[in-house]
């Protein structure tokens, strides 16, 4: 099974996240690819949130985005006042070839409950949005100075859910 792994990372945790997941994936014997979006411009603390809030597009230097190839598409983000960020969006709108895929989705940050539950609603409407449905696997885990301090337990789940035949 080929698997895709695309994400963006402001401060590296959404990166360590990916990394992790990869592992666990290949463990299972699955051919992974990680794909880091990448932001034209670093956007400012309150550019991004602002961005993030009104769930604009917000540009990237690398936009070929071909989903062909991968039978498995696992989207990250970090959660921004319980909203993906930007680069996310504009990913989804980019991406070719992903209508028809398995799309799961994962989060990072240190946002409440309440506001991992935006986010996963927010993502999730997004990628309809776009055409994409996502399956019900969504994976949350949070971090403090880049250490991952909660969602441990919910990595092997995640993965065997991405991986069931549907």
């Amino acid at each position: 099974m080929k698997i895709g792994i695309v994400y963006y990372s402001r401060t590296g945790n959404t990166r360590q996240a990916a990394e992790i997941l990869q592992e666990k994936f290949k463990e299972k014997k699955a051919d992974v690819a990680l794909i880091e979006i990448e932001h034209e411009k670093r956007p400012g603390f309150f550019s991004a949130g602002k961005a993030s809030s009104k769930q604009l597009e917000l540009p990237i230097k690398n936009t070929d985005f071909n989903m062909g190839k991968y039978d498995v598409i696992i989207a990250g983000s970090p959660t921004w006042a319980g909203k993906p960020s930007p680069f996310i969006t504009t990913f989804m709108k980019k991406a070719e070839n992903i209508q028809g895929k398995k799309v799961a989705v994962f989060g990072t940050g240190m946002s409440p409950i309440d506001k991992r539950d935006q986010f996963k609603e927010i993502i999730k409407n997004n990628f309809e949005k776009a055409g994409i449905k996502t399956i019900d696997a969504f994976l949350t885990l949070n971090y403090r100075n880049g250490h991952l301090q909660d969602g441990q337990q919910n990595i092997d789940a995640f993965v065997n859910n991405c991986l069931e035949k549907r």
